[in-house]
């Protein structure tokens, strides 16, 4: 079977946020070092730590996920340090949360390993995570 690839969210919208996030701060480091200014400096390198903090922690999941028989590629952006290829017997789950500010809006994951997707809504988006679950169970048996 040849390899699948599934967008969970659009990973072009999500390396766009990236990158602007990216060029705004490199935006005020520039101004920083013309102004040379330690203290701007020092700013700015702590907001390029928080930029690559956000996109590396535990709040942004992953957006595309590749199912081949060299495993299972998750994809989370290009300012990510997470992006991994795991074995195809890695565990998987589709998990339930409760969002929102009344905790009333029902929001699903896909978790591969200790790996967690973002958050969707719809069943569409639902039915599309169980269709990523059967790929890797599909896969899984024919290797």
């Amino acid at each position: 079977m040849e390899k699948v690839t599934f967008a969970i969210k659009s990973i072009a919208v999500q390396n766009c946020i990236m990158v602007l996030a990216l060029a705004v701060v490199a935006y005020i480091t520039v101004a920083a070092l013309r102004k040379k200014s330690p203290k701007h400096i020092l700013i700015s390198i702590i907001w390029l730590a928080i930029v690559l903090w956000f996109f590396n922690s535990p709040l942004f999941g992953f957006s595309r996920v590749t199912v081949g028989p060299q495993g299972i590629k998750i994809e989370y952006g290009i300012l990510s340090f997470q992006n991994k290829t795991v074995p195809l017997d890695t565990p998987w789950t589709i998990e339930s949360h409760v969002s929102g500010l009344r905790r009333m809006k029902r929001v699903y994951t896909l978790k591969i390993g200790t790996h967690e997707s973002m958050r969707v809504k719809s069943r569409e988006e639902l039915e599309l995570l169980k269709e990523i679950g059967k790929a890797i169970d599909k896969m899984k048996g024919k290797t």
